[in-house]
This record gives structure tokens, C-alpha cells and sequence, in this order.
């Protein structure tokens, strides 16, 4: 039986990877629009296991990792811009 919230772990991988691979290049490039591309999928990667203990209902590990993303966000295009 497949799990409901399967593709969400999925995304969350992916974007786990993404965040190194898209880290490692602006580290290399020392490319500021790459770091700040960095930092929104680590976000994305906080949001979509958020989702994940939301679909588990697990509500207080949800409003933490969503709230962890938001803050990431928040700060990060504060310090961008």
C-alpha cells in the first residue's frame, strides 16, 4: 500500500539534494543569487517534511518545520535585499 504523504518525502529528498548540489555550485562560483537559491530550498525542504507531520497529524512538528521555513525565508531576503 502506498503511504499518502509519500511524494511529499519525495520532494523532500529532492530538495535536500538540490540544496547541496545548488550550495556546492555557489560556494565553487561564489554566486550570491545561487546562496540565496540555496537557502529557499532548504526552506522548501523544511515545508514539505512539515507536510509530511501534518498528513501524520502530528501538529506541534508541523507549525515547528513550517515555522522553521519561515524564518529561513524571512531572513534570508532580509539579509539579500
Amino acid at each position: 500500500m502506498k503511504h499518502p504523504y509519500k511524494q511529499f518525502v519525495q520532494l523532500q529528498l529532492l530538495m535536500m539534494a538540490l540544496t547541496v548540489l545548488i550550495g556546492t555550485m555557489a560556494l565553487i562560483n561564489a554566486n550570491r543569487t545561487l546562496a540565496l537559491l540555496t537557502c529557499f530550498t532548504l526552506a522548501l525542504s523544511f515545508a514539505f517534511e512539515g507536510i509530511v507531520e501534518l498528513k501524520k497529524r502530528h501538529t506541534f512538528l508541523f507549525a515547528q518545520q513550517i515555522l522553521r521555513a519561515f524564518v529561513i525565508i524571512i531572513f534570508t531576503c532580509y539579509l539579500y535585499f
